[in-house]
């Protein structure tokens, strides 16, 4: 009955928090659409605080080591050991969570209530060729490391599945400590974290991974700007114009036809190689990036009914911008994933 309960209050706020976004954009329309770019961006800059400090700061040897915020990267090691709780595996330090997980089926997505959680961990060293140091742990954050998780499904009525998740460090796994060294009283410095800023702990391959993200973002940013400027213009600055007719052939084709081709441009480059290969999987990345980009400001627009030459300008300002990205920087951003 409890859990009953529980996803009821999730479904009604899930469905209030739909209509209040529909309301707001509704009533809105005109102050959300310049506003909600600068938000999102602002949004991601903030959630990406410590992922941008992680790979800005240079790696330290270890000999160099000063007082203050340094990176070190270097092989665990550690005296004691522990078994994880669910996939019985030796680390010296591990986190474990366990949750119940609801699914929604009109919107496919699965939402996941965390019902318990635990964690081990001590204090260890870092070592590479240039030194050894200690890093003192007061609470464990392994966020930035590769979950391994596993789904246990219930064949009950009423039942949730659970999800058992763990993160774990073992000796001899290598990784990039960013934290305060301080000297300690036999005046060696260790690693340890200061006021409200924990200990960060990640992989190489994670720092691979974000650098590159990073850098695919530098690569597009001129062109999102300019394809903000240029709809917002058509929205608020351009001469306004006579009233027309929807265009249902359009509408068609930008909400149904050009996901379709994205698809199947998407297929044929993967069949082809060497430059019928660039030209279709860019054609299909149009085409997909356009779709994606555009589907929630239509929607909104037709919503308003907003003139259907305003939309096709808007439209055309997406797919135009677009295409400049993925044609200018194909060959930046098919390599910025490649493995070394």
């Amino acid at each position: 009955m409890q859990i009953k309960e529980i996803g009821l209050k999730i479904g009604c706020l899930f469905i209030l928090g739909i209509g209040l976004v529909l309301f707001l954009g509704l009533t809105f329309s005109r102050i959300l659409i310049p506003l909600l770019p600068p938000l999102i961006g602002i949004f991601i800059w903030l959630v990406t605080k410590t992922q941008r400090k992680l790979v800005r700061t240079e790696t330290t040897p270890i000999y160099q080591i000063a007082e203050g915020w340094v990176k070190i990267q270097g092989n665990v090691s550690a005296l004691k050991t522990f078994v994880t709780p669910y996939f019985k595996q030796e680390c010296i330090a591990y986190t474990y969570e366990e949750g119940n997980i609801t699914y929604d089926s009109e919107s496919c997505s699965e939402h996941v209530t965390k019902t318990s959680s635990k964690k081990e961990f001590q204090d260890f060293h870092l070592s590479n060729g240039t030194g050894k140091i200690k890093i003192i742990i007061k609470d464990l954050n392994l966020t930035l490391l590769e979950a391994k998780s596993d789904t246990k499904h219930s064949i009950k009525y009423a039942v949730d599945d659970i999800r058992y998740t763990e993160r774990s460090l073992k000796n001899g796994d290598l990784i990039s400590v960013l934290g305060y060294a301080v000297k300690n009283s036999n005046y060696a410095y260790e690693l340890t974290a200061q006021a409200n800023q924990p200990l960060v702990i990640a992989t190489p391959d994670f720092e691979d991974k974000t650098i590159k993200s990073f850098r695919v973002f530098k690569y597009l940013m001129p062109y999102l700007v300019l394809m903000y400027l240029a709809v917002n213009y058509f929205l608020f600055l351009a001469p306004v114009r006579p009233h027309e007719e929807q265009n249902t052939a359009f509408a068609l084709l930008s909400f149904f036809g050009i996901p379709m081709l994205g698809v199947l441009f998407g297929v044929i480059g993967a069949k082809l190689s060497g430059f019928g290969k660039d030209f279709f999987s860019c054609l299909g990345g149009i085409c997909f990036f356009v779709a994606l980009l555009s589907f929630p400001l239509l929607c909104l627009l037709y919503m308003v009914e907003t003139n259907q030459s305003t939309i096709i300008e808007v439209w055309a300002s997406i797919f135009i911008c677009t295409s400049l990205a993925m044609i200018l920087n194909y060959r930046k951003l098919e390599g910025a994933f490649d493995k070394d």
